[in-house]
């Protein structure tokens, strides 16, 4: 079973915030940016870590303004379009 995949947009200035909030606690989610210019972000998230991965984006709330959105359609993860084969 693969990592779950959860996208959220916040403001630009919380992004490494949220990612080094991550790292500290043993790399519990993988964040990465989507799409710099929306200020979109996917968080990997291991399965059996979805309840620990809540709790921390539940404290987060109180500092960081995010929201979880459904993912982009037509993008990939660096931002480009994908090629059709």
């Amino acid at each position: 079973m693969g990592c779950i995949e959860r996208y959220f947009k916040l403001r630009r200035e919380d992004i490494v915030f949220v990612k080094y909030t991550f790292e500290a606690l043993d790399n519990l989610a993988v964040m990465s940016t989507v799409n710099k210019e929306r200020d979109l972000i996917v968080l990997r998230v291991a399965p059996g870590c979805e309840a620990e991965v809540d709790e921390v984006l539940g404290s987060l709330k109180e500092s960081v303004s995010m929201a979880e959105v459904a993912p982009p359609e037509g993008e990939s993860m660096d931002g480009l379009k994908p090629s059709k084969a």
